[in-house]
């Protein structure tokens, strides 16, 4: 045992290289990816303006369905799960109901809400984005340790200390992994909800405004520089995010 703490120092060395290694790579990757949509601008007819103010406007509201999506899916979560009987009837119609195409909703939304075009796109945006949120979020709870939840009766942690010093840590890998499937899906959809309910403003707006006009060579680089902006929010937030929550990990 005497040599456990050389072995100890080297493995955290070898974690720190590690760590380094990879800041490095995905920063070197966004600085490539800021040089080539600036190159993309500079060689296409894209309105700068136009892509850049409709990307934030779009990133907005895919921001505020994610944060609905994830509270309403915690809150759904621990509730169904924490009677076997509620679990058992709803945990089957939910599992139906995230197989239902979000864009059924508009017609609907549309007729109740033709004043607010922004709920809308909110509304069913939220909707598809909760579902791989909450079932990550269920399997997180099915695989909780039972020694931390026995842990938490002996010392009388109840109530919102319990929620916060035991189940959201518990669950923060679950809520991560499913977060990055749903954010991807919400940009998946929010493109056709900006060009259903035609908003003044979005990138889907603005990519819908070339594919109409035919100007087509704009639109594939319209199409890429999105995608090169979305990979570095995901360098960014995403990956480091994933990266972290796993220091909350059950298993460790």
């Amino acid at each position: 045992m005497r040599y456990s703490h050389l072995l100890q120092k080297s493995r955290k060395q070898h974690i720190l290289k590690y760590h380094f290694a990879s800041g490095v790579i995905s920063w070197v990757w966004i600085i490539v990816s800021f040089l080539l949509i600036g190159f993309l601008f500079s060689f296409s007819s894209l309105d700068l303006k136009q892509v850049l103010s409709g990307f934030v406007v779009s990133l907005v509201r895919t921001t505020i369905s994610y944060l609905i999506a994830v509270i309403l899916a915690v809150i759904i979560a621990l509730a169904i799960t924490a009677n076997r009987w509620i679990e058992a009837i709803l945990l089957p119609i939910f599992d139906v109901l995230q197989s239902f195409p979000s864009f059924a909703l508009f017609p609907v939304l549309v007729v109740a809400l033709k004043n607010s075009p922004e709920m809308i796109i909110i509304l069913v945006l939220s909707v598809t984005m909760i579902w791989p949120i909450l079932f990550s979020i269920i399997g997180g709870i099915k695989n909780r340790r039972q020694d931390f939840e026995d842990a938490a009766e002996i010392f009388g942690v109840h109530g919102w200390k319990r929620f916060l010093y035991l189940e959201i840590p518990e669950l923060m890998p679950s809520i991560a992994t499913g977060s990055i499937v749903g954010w991807g899906e919400g940009w998946e959809f929010i493109i056709g909800a900006e060009l259903l309910v035609k908003t003044n403003i979005g990138i889907g707006t603005y990519l819908g405004f070339l594919g109409n006009n035919q100007e087509n060579v704009a639109l594939a680089f319209g199409i890429i520089i999105l995608l090169m902006l979305l990979y570095i929010i995901n360098r960014l937030i995403w990956l480091p995010l994933l990266t972290k929550v796993t220091s909350y990990s059950t298993e460790d």
